[in-house]
């Protein structure tokens, strides 16, 4: 496997995303489908998850049992994906598992879509929808560059942002 990550920025950009997401997954999301959030825990990332959740996404603090469940699906569903889409970034074989990744940035868009309507449709919506997004936008990013990337390597041609 010859990684070529000078070749492309936007490799780099989803690189970075998926480690981001991938460390998400195996911290913050397997605890939270574990266990409610509670003040005072004193795990990696987990403080800073509760004083967020309680200053600016009350419903992820509140975890009705759908959001519960969601979390756990990200959590261990997606990680594969995010390993899958970091090594093709990594290597720039982005032709070879095409539908894959199409397929998977299509269900992440999906389950990202519901969560954020279901958030602002709650008795609890977020309070400043600019903080809210701040962390939740990387993965919209994320998933509009997988498919710049997946579309062009289908066709053999360059994003024009590249």
């Amino acid at each position: 496997i010859m990684v070529s990550l000078s070749r492309s920025p936007i490799d780099w950009v989803l690189v970075a995303l998926h480690v981001y997401f991938m460390l998400m997954n195996v911290t913050v999301e397997r605890w939270y489908c574990a266990a409610p959030l509670k003040k005072g825990d004193t795990r990696f990332l987990m403080a800073e998850t509760f004083s967020f959740s309680e200053s600016y996404n009350p419903l992820f603090l509140a975890r009705p049992e759908w959001m519960r469940l969601a979390t756990c699906a990200s959590a261990y569903g997606f990680l594969p994906f995010y390993m899958l889409t970091t090594l093709v970034a990594a290597t720039a074989s982005w032709s070879k598992v095409r539908t894959v990744l199409t397929m998977f940035a299509g269900a992440k868009l999906y389950a990202v879509l519901m969560y954020h309507i279901s958030e602002f449709t709650s008795s609890t919506p977020p309070p400043s929808p600019a903080t809210y997004f701040a962390p939740e936008a990387p993965y919209l990013v994320s998933i509009a560059l997988v498919l710049t990337k997946v579309a062009a390597s289908s066709t053999g041609a360059r994003p024009k942002f590249e």
